[in-house]
């Protein structure tokens, strides 16, 4: 499985699908039950609103209390919706789910059924609002106390003998360079390479770092460990072609219905390409673990068209189509079809991220584990047959083709949407990450609540390897929350408020 990163100013923010998805509220509250003091929902809350320039849809149902109108970050809606994403909404309703702000409260009272609207995407005037456009780039420059390097590869923290973070070593251009911190070191790199700065620092599992060569200056068993990410699964399905936008998601711009696409976007900011046609999701329970009925643990997306297959042999590794997908049917522009996206949010099984050598530029030996507990693959399972509904329901009221389900799948299996070993075939073949990791130096063994590192001083970590747990939805919104919080929490501490 190919693991992409942002490798821009804004790290993935970038590059992401841009949907404003927070996590239902009893995240946070269990992270705050499991020893994460101050990271409740009431606690985490103040900081989601402060960071966000909320601007809906004025047809869209929201709760604007929950929601902040001062931020630097810019959120919206799609405007106008795109076909088909009213009956996606619509056949939720109708099979009971409620039809709201799934960043809302709502949310925390209806953890049992669910709740689904329209994606709050990360947008300014139908461009993308990063991290780096909404928090960086207006200062670049203009603050003196602010230096960004590029083409810059971070290799280890410096620790002098007292176990203190003096300052951080970096190679740049073919030279070894580093600076030194007046007060703090805050590691920002993120669930994969967070942990592997730990470690290559000294900071880790005595055991590991020793086989490795490694001095272990500070003996920290959890770094690295309990890896959590997100995994989907695409369901392609037969629809009109005007539905699917096949033109526009296949061709780049190559046939005449995608260029006039195009000019609207350029002419209004408005219109197909102004989002990822990512364009809707519905989070629910499944109800098939207790332990995690007080949150969502299933999540259904509305794609408005299909994958090309330059996605399929990117993020699948795919390159011999015939024998997997009806090619005439999913990658034929006279034809149309579209995605439900089936999506496990709240898994239990776990992985872990470690050294696979000494140099600088190793990359970190990743392993996610997914679906090596059985609790994960029923759950699954349940959500898949849980999409087959939501598309049987879309089909009552428009018109909806057959679910291509993969020709070497089907022969083997049958086609009997019903069938628990088909479903699980296709997910142990064909699901993909949502590229949602978290958890690899989390709050209560790697840090403290307030993101210290334990047994280091003056050393933070502030990015989706603290979350006690992964939340119940895309990451980008906590990982600002997170970033904002850790912020305060470092002016405090420092007396600079």
């Amino acid at each position: 499985m190919r693991l992409p990163r942002g490798k821009m100013l804004g790290g993935s923010t970038g590059l992401n699908y841009m949907a404003y998805v927070r996590g239902h509220p009893n995240d946070y509250d269990t992270w705050k039950a499991g020893g994460a003091d101050d990271w409740g929902y009431e606690d985490v809350l103040p900081f989601f609103k402060k960071s966000e320039d909320f601007a809906p849809h004025p047809d869209v149902k929201v709760e604007a209390e929950v929601h902040g109108i001062e931020g630097p970050l810019s959120v919206t809606h799609r405007d106008p919706e795109l076909p088909f994403t009213g009956a996606f909404l619509r056949a939720a309703e109708q099979l009971d789910f409620e039809v709201g702000d799934y960043n809302g409260h709502a949310g925390r009272l209806t953890a049992s059924r669910g709740i689904v609207g329209p994606h709050q995407f990360t947008i300014r005037n139908g461009q993308r609002c990063s991290a780096y456009s909404a928090f960086l780039e207006a200062d670049m420059g203009a603050r003196p106390n602010l230096t960004v390097a590029t083409g810059a590869h971070a290799s280890r923290v410096l620790l002098d003998e007292g176990w203190k973070a003096v300052g951080v070593e970096w190679a740049a251009d073919g030279a070894i360079l580093s600076a030194t911190a007046a007060r703090e070191v805050v590691l920002c790199a993120g669930a994969y390479m967070s942990p592997q700065l730990l470690l290559r620092s000294g900071v880790g599992p005595r055991l590991e770092l020793e086989a490795l060569g490694l001095k272990c200056l500070v003996d920290s068993p959890h770094v690295g460990k309990h890896l959590k990410d997100h995994l989907y699964l695409p369901i392609p399905f037969e629809c009109p072609s005007s539905t699917a936008l096949g033109p526009l998601a296949c061709s780049l711009g190559l046939v005449p219905e995608a260029q006039g696409l195009f000019e609207e976007y350029m002419a209004t900011g408005k219109g197909c390409p102004a989002t990822s046609l990512y364009e809707a999701s519905l989070f629910f329970s499944t109800g098939t673990r207790p332990e995690k009925a007080h949150t969502h643990d299933a999540q259904i997306s509305w794609v408005a068209s299909c994958y090309d297959p330059n996605f399929y042999t990117v993020c699948h590794g795919i390159v011999d189509f015939e024998e997997h997908f009806h090619v005439d049917k999913m990658f034929n522009l006279e034809k149309g079809t579209a995605i439900l996206l089936a999506q496990l949010i709240q898994p239990e099984s776990e992985g872990e991220v470690t050294l696979s050598g000494t140099g600088a530029s190793d990359p970190p030996l990743i392993r996610h584990n997914y679906l090596t507990k059985p609790a994960d693959v029923k759950a699954f399972v349940a959500i898949c047959k849980q999409t087959i509904v939501i598309k049987d329901q879309m089909a009552k009221s428009e018109e909806m083709g057959e679910v291509l389900i993969p020709k070497n799948l089907a022969s083997r299996y049958g086609t009997d949407l019903d069938s628990d070993e088909l479903w699980e075939a296709w997910l142990r073949h064909y699901a993909c990450t949502l590229y949602h990791p978290t958890s690899t130096c989390r709050i209560g063994d790697v840090v403290d609540p307030r993101c210290r590192v334990k047994g280091v001083r003056s050393l933070r970590v502030a990015d989706a390897s603290i979350m006690p747990d992964v939340v119940s939805g895309n990451t980008q919104a906590a990982c600002v929350m997170i970033g904002e919080k850790v912020a305060a929490m470092i002016a405090e501490d420092n007396a600079v408020v």
